[in-house]
């Protein structure tokens, strides 16, 4: 809701008259490296017993990270070195992969789960010249993001006792994030110029599970190092 409001606030901003403002529109393309880090299903797989050599349901990573990429797009105003701007991105899909020995069930449980990613944020930043056709940037924003999460939950075969069990899910969830950005962009005609802007954005929370007939719930926390391309008009 918080996210939301901002937004909106925004928007008005946005489409306020005020001197001395100029607009800005941009079309970006991201790169980057997502990370799913605390990794934890809170008790929900397996016994949590020792045996053998394995603990029952313990995770085999508590962090793990995959390649991102994007699309995307920006509208906002500048106010001499000030610029507010409403920021659209998509992300193709991210994996996000658990494995977990569950020898009471003498198989090994993994949990595969593509997530893709959405984010609307507000950016506020400042930036000012360097050089003669070059200028800087810094600043931070905040927003709303949506992870789209494909699950299969798998237990993987015994031979000659029993077949592999599948179960698959299907997830949506909005929550909070933030970004923090720096970055140059230099003029490549009169009215355009290339920006190239590193980010760290927090991505929210994920959440995959429960599964049919299963109540396992994997959580982690989701966040990502982003490089952004941006041809900008202005």
């Amino acid at each position: 809701m918080r996210a939301l409001a901002a937004l909106a606030v925004l928007a008005s901003v946005l489409a306020a008259p005020a001197a001395g403002a100029d607009w800005q529109a941009a079309v970006k393309l991201n790169a980057g490296s997502a990370v799913m880090s605390g990794i934890t299903h809170r008790g929900t797989l397996g016994t949590g017993e020792r045996i053998g050599l394995d603990i029952d349901g313990e995770l085999k990573k508590r962090r793990t990270k995959d390649l991102t990429a994007g699309a995307g797009a920006g509208i906002g105003r500048r106010f001499g070195p000030w610029l507010l701007e409403a920021e659209y991105v998509w992300r193709y899909r991210t994996d996000w992969d658990a494995t977990a020995p569950t020898p009471t069930i003498q198989a090994i449980t993994n949990i595969f789960t593509n997530v893709q990613t959405s984010t609307l944020m507000l950016n506020a930043g400042r930036s000012g010249p360097f050089g003669a056709h070059w200028l800087w940037e810094a600043g931070l924003g905040a927003g709303a993001v949506r992870n789209r999460m494909r699950s299969d939950y798998i237990e993987r075969a015994v031979s000659g006792e029993r077949p592999e069990r599948r179960f698959e899910r299907s997830d949506t969830k909005t929550s909070a994030a933030w970004n923090l950005f720096a970055g140059v962009s230099r003029a490549v005609g009169q009215r355009w110029r290339l920006g190239l802007r590193y980010r760290y954005i927090d991505l929210g929370k994920l959440r995959a599970g429960p599964f049919e007939a299963r109540p396992v719930i994997l959580r982690a926390g989701h966040r990502a190092h982003e490089l952004q391309v941006a041809l900008i008009w202005d």
